[in-house]
């Protein structure tokens, strides 16, 4: 697999842990599961967030040690310097909100878990990040110089679309429009929906992989 399928490997795989134990926290809100998922999606945008988006190899065929250490910056004398060089870009502007979001989405829900954050409002903070996280990543790419393959485009389309309909599924739980048991663990489970269509089915056609159609100068993942 080439580098930007195995990063969408491990995060896909993360994402899928936290939808599914944010499943189990919401049927079992006593269950630690409250606490960890919470954790885990910081993580998650911590992650995304912290890299320098000069990925010269998003298409090149690299050990999985080398894609951990992606998050590492390969100059850290000069990281703060390149990681504001590249934000410029309108893809990496789309990439860092949605991790950033992700962050406020781990603070907060762990907090709301720990019964720091009780009032009514806090309530609503949740749809309003998970929409906001479905905008930036279903938006994200689709241009020459990033995410140009069909692939990549339909896969966080649905990633946009399943978080979009998890904020507002919560929303309407949450203003007791949807009172029925079901309705309460949707946001979640298409959480982990999601995680293991990125995780398992990110891949690229063989047609994409071929080296001479990559014109990539600078991208996310």
């Amino acid at each position: 697999m080439t580098h930007t399928e195995k990063v969408h490997v491990l995060f896909g795989m993360l994402a899928a842990i936290s939808g599914g134990l944010a499943v189990w926290g919401v049927y079992r809100p006593a269950s630690l599961a409250r606490l960890i998922w919470p954790v885990i999606a910081f993580l998650i945008g911590f992650f995304l967030f912290i890299p320098v988006e000069a990925q010269t190899r998003t298409y090149q065929e690299v050990s999985w040690w080398t894609v951990l250490g992606s998050a590492i910056p390969q100059n850290p004398g000069t990281w703060i310097r390149d990681w504001f060089h590249y934000v410029g870009q309108w893809h990496v502007v789309q990439h860092k909100i949605g991790s950033f979001l992700m962050m406020v989405v781990g603070v907060v829900e762990f907090q709301r878990g720990r019964g720091r954050l009780a009032g009514q409002g806090w309530g609503f903070v949740l749809p309003g990040l998970l929409l906001g996280i479905g905008v930036a990543f279903g938006l994200h790419g689709g241009t020459a110089v990033h995410l140009t393959h069909r692939t990549e485009v339909v896969h966080h389309q649905v990633f946009g679309i399943a978080f979009a309909i998890a904020a507002v599924s919560l929303a309407l739980v949450r203003t007791g429009r949807l009172r029925h048991p079901a309705w309460r663990g949707l946001w979640a489970a298409l959480i982990l929906a999601v995680g293991i269509d990125i995780g398992f089915f990110y891949r690229l056609t063989p047609e994409e992989r071929v080296p001479a159609v990559h014109h990539h100068d600078a991208g996310g993942n």
